[in-house]
């Protein structure tokens, strides 16, 4: 441990000096929340009561043909001349919550802002897609932060960037439950329960355990709030302009290091006493959530997704596609445009200062002052710019970016893409409440031994047992699913991680156009999927009306990434802390910005608070104009 960090703990245990900055910031976010009104969150009776005020988009005033939702405008020769007319001031590549959050903070300011997406609908992972009468969400499965009550800061800031268009459904207490199906326990099948209260779920689990691995259990809880506090310096230097960045920021940066420089088994084992493998097991359940094992993942950030969700979990009412249309509707009010099937081909820089965006179908160019990028360092260092724009860039970290290899959750993970997923999507013929699915999210494992499951799971080439699965139901989650597609319809997905190299070979070609060898593949793995959920929902089993599988490859195709990653970069050390500098908001590049999931951690309430620290550090009065809403 370092000198600086034994200035915070000592003996596994916070010092007084470290107890008065954790207790000093904590109370500064309660007298800053303490004035806000308190209502009650949303549940299933009240919803349509509720919302019969609220709508996603504006209606289609005058009734025009020509009329596209703002989250579905297409890119065309109008378009573009309507792009190049409002001379932006600010042009942001791809459509994520980071770029809809930056751009609706900024438009509301009377900037005038281009967002340019690839896909056919903007919102990146906040995108939905029906088929046969089902809808289903891709990247937003459930979000804490107690945005079901309006004194959340995290809920103020979703308000803002929506226009407070959408409200919040509360998942089921307990919101998760790590499911050990023990083919590889020898103790057994077993499930732990986690609560939103997280002292319940502190006591049912020490209930299951023995005295000394309790003590290890509050030692993990008692750690969760402390180390959320210490990243705090570390959020704040990424906003920093380079020079201040490099000398200001490092003793800003200075608690920060020993909680993010540091991988989730080290810290557990060494500063909290966590020694018992099944206690490991069960506290680092999650590790899905942000895609890397505990053994090499930075413990600050299983920490601070672990936290994400004390409270509770939620999720929107109307979908995950809420937030992005909400978001789009107030940049459109605003004066801004958004346009999706608009494939940005190089970011122009000259005399070395981003100047504009060149667009891929027909090569115009786009100008503004400032260009802001979402779609991840990999895509933006390795395939926006050319080769001589980064000469300035840290050739350590584009060394590092130019790793092929995928990250995969495994020990080589360092600045390789995030793992990749299987997305299964199960649409049922009644309520998925009805046939024992809960609005609960289930992470089912073989054994507690989450690297023995990983590592096994890896060398026989995914012949063995799924080494986690996650299975939720968005239908059961989204208080509106019945009103909008029936009372005789659910839907479920199952997702598990795999190695991208295993469906390498069909990289390039078109999208439902793979080939028998293809859909056989796809098939094998639906079976295994299909395995795993029976074994949780047994009454599922006769009610599925339609499935397909989404692979890493869709994910290449509908995300605009090359690996099939999630997550954007892996969490390793040298993500969070060794290349922190060049996944700043600021680049090296005058007038480049960066947001969206890279600068922070995996996941939509981190990719929305990097968008507030971009407009942070593009234009401070804007921020400042906006703190009285976010706080």
């Amino acid at each position: 441990m370092s000198v600086i960090s034994k200035l915070f703990t000592s003996d596994k245990k916070p010092t007084p000096l470290g107890l008065v900055v954790a207790g000093s910031l904590l109370g500064l976010s309660t007298l800053l929340w303490v004035k806000a009104p308190r209502t009650p969150i949303l549940s299933a009776e009240v919803a349509e009561e509720h919302f019969k005020h609220l709508s996603h988009t504006e209606p289609n005033e005058g009734n025009s043909p020509d009329w596209k939702p703002p989250h579905r405008v297409r890119y065309s020769k109008k378009t573009s001349a309507q792009a190049e007319e409002m001379k932006p001031d600010v042009i942001i590549v791809g459509s994520g919550l980071g770029s809809l959050t930056t751009g609706s903070l900024l438009a509301q300011r009377g900037w005038k802002v281009l967002i340019l997406e690839q896909h056919d609908q903007a919102g990146g992972c906040l995108h939905t897609f029906e088929e046969k009468g089902y809808e289903f969400d891709v990247g937003l499965h459930y979000i804490g932060g107690m945005v079901g009550s309006r004194w959340s800061s995290l809920r103020k800031m979703y308000d803002v960037v929506t226009g407070g268009r959408v409200e919040w459904c509360k998942l089921d207490d307990p919101y998760d439950s790590a499911v050990c199906t023990g083919e590889y326990e020898e103790s057994g099948a077993d499930s732990i329960h986690f609560y939103g209260d997280y002292k319940r779920t502190e006591k049912e689990l020490k209930a299951k355990l023995t005295k000394e691995e309790g003590k290890q259990v509050s030692s993990f809880f008692f750690s969760l709030n402390f180390t959320v506090v210490r990243m705090a310096g570390w959020l704040v230097a990424k906003v920093m302009p380079i020079w201040l960045r490099r000398s200001v920021g490092r003793l800003v940066e200075i608690p920060s290091a020993g909680v993010l420089n540091v991988t989730t088994t080290d810290y557990m084992k060494n500063a909290l006493g966590v020694t018992s493998s099944k206690v490991h097991g069960i506290l680092t359940y999650l590790f899905g959530d942000y895609g890397l094992m505990p053994s090499v993942s930075s413990w600050a950030v299983h920490a601070v997704v672990f936290n994400h969700w004390r409270g509770g979990a939620f999720y929107p009412y109307g979908g995950s596609s809420a937030l992005a249309m909400g978001a789009c509707e107030v940049i459109r009010q605003n004066g801004g445009l958004i346009l999706v099937n608009s494939r940005v081909k190089s970011i122009v820089v000259e005399g070395g200062k981003a100047v504009g965006v060149e667009m891929e179908k027909d090569g115009n160019i786009f100008r503004a002052n400032k260009i802001v990028s979402d779609v991840g360092a990999r895509n933006t260092f390795l395939r926006l710019l050319k080769s001589e724009d980064i000469a300035n860039v840290d050739k350590s970290f584009i060394s590092d970016l130019t790793q092929d290899e995928q990250g995969d959750l495994d020990e080589h993970a360092r600045m390789a893409p995030s793992c990749a997923l299987l997305n299964l999507f199960i649409g049922l013929d009644a309520p998925a409440e009805s046939l024992g699915v809960p609005a609960t999210n289930a992470w089912v494992v073989p054994s507690w031994d989450h690297e023995k499951n990983l590592q096994k799971f890896w060398a026989e080439d995914g012949e063995s047992e799924l080494p986690v699965a996650f299975i939720g139901s968005n239908s059961a989650k989204d208080f509106s699913y019945e009103k909008r597609f029936g009372k005789n319809r659910g839907s479920v997905m199952v997702l598990a991680p795999v190695e991208y190299k295993w469906f390498k070979k069909w990289e390039n070609n078109r999208v439902h156009a793979r080939g028998e060898d293809y859909d056989a593949m796809k098939k094998h793995w639906e079976e295994k999927l299909l395995k795993k959920l029976y074994q949780v929902y047994p009454n599922v089993k006769g009610h599925i009306t339609y499935m397909d599988l989404g692979t890493p490859l869709s994910n290449n195709y509908y995300l605009g990434v090359n690996h099939g990653e999630v997550y954007g970069l892996t969490h390793s050390l040298d993500r969070c802390w060794k290349h922190r500098d060049a996944l700043s908001v600021h680049t090296d590049i005058p007038g480049l910005y960066m947001t969206g999931q890279d600068l922070m951690t995996a996941g939509v309430s981190a990719a929305l608070m990097s968008g507030v620290m971009t407009v942070a550090a593009i234009s401070k009065p804007v921020l400042v104009s906006h703190v009285h809403n976010l706080l």
